[in-house]
């Protein structure tokens, strides 16, 4: 036997094993069906046919008898799958290339140009007996051109989509096309056979760089892995592709898992299974939480057929054994780049929605206004964290003038927040946010013990301030230990509690009703004066105006504006006010602006007045400033 064949012959028995071997590993891990995976099947598969066809065409050779046809068929079948693994090379690439993306229709067109021209030349060369002489050389060169066109198709889309590949797929894919110019430049020099064989260990180089099915694929719904979704979308941002992300949800999780337990997966397993069942095969599903879902689409049309199929089968009902579960979705639609640019874009943007809408079977669509409003939130967050960290908080003191003596014996302690990074926040800005963060609790301890510094340290009360009105925010009077919190404070710092008017927003009194009425009860009990601040904004009723322990009602501003310039507020405000002194309790009128409004809230019987009319909350030294200047004066024209 030739050396050169018997060292071809060796070289596909090597190829024959490691292609075997790369099978047995690969097959056995579950791996979830996609275009990609079935394409590195198919392109295994050629190569062991390759292989096996060129060691069976070799061997046929010195087969003395062999019959015409089957030397005739094995050598076919050795130059179909050699030319067919080429091509299965290149579609494997593109499909890589392009995961859960159709492929370019020019690079789709290229595509089956050369499959038509391969499957061409190889059909040709099957009756080159019957052709002209030379022409069978001619016809191999032709096929060899085409292997050489779609190994180099292969290659130019790895360097045009680049950053959608991880570098060890990219280096292990030129690997494979590196060891394939080596083997027909040794095959052309000395006709040894190594081709299947440099292809083989390429494509066991290809194999190492196969994402671990255990990471992609998660173990419930069997759906593509958080960590998967993690790292396809950054290549997909890396590569600055458009894309489409959905994003679904359930919303009431907790609540099915307390009430049925490890049942609930079944839950989580059947709205896997729903998305699936209306994707279309080149769509990937992903579970990015314990109840959240993925699928990531290429267009606007491809998403509008996916989102007919959605509102169809969402809504319909979910049952744990025999029993129906209540599910409730939240789904959105995130584009990029229009409305998110950053993998940590897509966590904002479903905070935002997941506070702001309610489920159903419709899928909101993403704007960047809610990527702005969450990281506004959380950068006024870490503020709030950071002034209470550093006892940064401001407390400004508003003048609230007396009707009835003249003069400014009180005022109201209003909080204020600046941040170096964002600069003035406005109060209805972070206290809503530190009221559902919870830090409003601290707040209200550190407001609470600087207006405690301030009487004690600078004696507003020898200039003739009777108490400081302080807001006590809802979940502050909801803490059984409200009452001692206030108190060790006071007791610090020796200050009376006569001096602290304690005010609470009339929208916060709806809610548990019974516990704040005892919470308020305790507070008046044993010392402190309540007020209702922003009356005419919120829950009312007479019964909760009689019930309550209130000293002092607050006016809100809109209420008094709207008295100012509406006349059908007049009869309701001259209806509340004989009702509110009967009840013994002060009227103060807020947002007083004008002499107008003075004389007509004078008038209307309110007891005390606050706003820019007379001034501007004021830090501490400008308002003890404020009140030296105002000591003994005429105020009844104002400040």
């Amino acid at each position: 036997m030739d050396p050169v064949i018997n060292f071809s012959m060796g070289f596909d028995c090597c190829a024959i094993v490691i292609c075997v071997v790369i099978m047995a590993n690969y097959y056995s891990v579950k791996h979830i069906s996609t275009r990609t995976e079935k394409l590195f099947q198919v392109l295994m598969g050629t190569l062991l046919v390759s292989a096996a066809a060129n060691l069976v065409n070799v061997s046929f050779g010195y087969v003395e008898g062999m019959p015409a046809w089957l030397s005739y068929a094995a050598g076919m079948l050795m130059v179909i799958s050699v030319h067919s693994a080429g091509i299965s090379f290149m579609l494997y690439v593109v499909s890589e290339c392009y995961q859960n993306r159709p492929f370019p229709r020019t690079l789709t067109a290229f595509a089956v140009t050369i499959i038509v021209l391969v499957g061409t030349a190889v059909a040709l060369y099957g009756f080159r007996n019957s052709l002209p002489e030379g022409a069978a050389q001619t016809i191999i060169v032709c096929m060899f051109a085409e292997h050489c066109c779609a190994i180099a198709v292969a290659a130019a889309c790895v360097v045009v989509n680049r950053r959608a590949l991880d570098v060890r797929t990219q280096v292990n894919i030129f690997i494979y096309i590196a060891f394939n110019v080596i083997a027909t430049i040794v095959q052309a020099f000395t006709r040894a056979q190594i081709t299947a064989f440099a292809q083989s260990v390429a494509v066991m180089l290809i194999f190492a760089t196969l994402r671990n099915p255990k990471d992609e694929i998660d173990a419930l719904t069997k759906t593509f892995s958080k960590q998967a979704f993690r790292d396809f979308i950054l290549r997909q941002i890396s590569a600055r592709r458009t894309f489409r992300l959905f994003m679904m949800g359930i919303r009431n999780m907790p609540a099915i898992n307390a009430l049925w337990g490890q049942n609930a997966d079944d839950v989580i397993k059947e709205t896997a299974a729903r998305i699936v069942g209306i994707t279309d095969k080149n769509t990937y599903v992903y579970r990015t939480d314990e109840a959240r879902f993925a699928a990531v689409f290429s267009s606007d049309a491809q998403f509008e057929k996916f989102r007919e199929r959605y509102r169809k089968i969402i809504g319909q009902p979910y049952f744990v054994g025999q029993y129906a579960v209540p599910v409730d979705h939240v789904a959105v639609l995130i584009a990029f780049p229009e409305a998110a640019t950053k993998f940590s874009d897509i966590e904002s943007i479903i905070k935002y929605y997941r506070g702001h809408y309610s489920g159903g079977d419709e899928v909101i669509i993403a704007t960047r206004d809610a990527v702005a409003d969450v990281v506004r939130r959380e950068k006024v967050d870490y503020a709030i964290q950071k002034a209470l960290r550093l006892h940064s908080f401001q407390v400004c003191y508003q003048p609230i003038f007396d009707l009835k003596a003249k003069k400014f014996n009180c005022c109201e302690a209003l909080v204020r927040l600046y941040d170096d990074e964002i600069g003035y926040i406005p109060p209805n800005e972070f206290i809503p946010i530190a009221e559902s963060n919870g830090t409003i609790v601290d707040v209200g301890r550190e407001v609470m013990t600087q207006v405690c510094k301030f009487i004690c340290g600078s004696r507003p009360q020898e200039l003739g301030v009777e108490f400081i009105d302080v807001n006590l925010s809802i979940i502050q009077c909801m803490l059984p230990e409200v009452l001692d919190n206030i108190r060790s404070i006071l007791h610090h710092y020796g200050v009376p509690r006569g001096m602290v008017n304690l005010e609470i927003t009339e929208t916060a009194s709806a809610r548990s009703y019974d516990t704040l009425q005892q919470h308020l009860n305790e507070l008046r009990s044993n010392g402190f004066a309540i007020s209702l601040d922003d009356f005419g904004t919120g829950f009312s009723s007479v019964e909760f105006l009689i019930k309550f322990p209130f000293d002092i009602v607050k006016l809100d501003r809109s209420l008094v504006r709207a008295y100012m310039e509406t006349k059908k507020y007049e009869p309701i405000l001259q209806h509340y006010m004989p009702m509110l002194h009967s009840l013994g309790t002060k009227i103060v009128a807020e947002g007083v602006e004008t002499e107008e409004m003075v004389k007509a809230l004078d008038a209307l019987g309110c007891d005390y007045l606050q706003g820019y009319y007379y001034s501007k909350p004021l830090p501490e030294d400008e308002y003890l400033a404020f009140l030296a200047s105002h000591s003994g004066a005429d105020l009844s024209h104002g400040a």
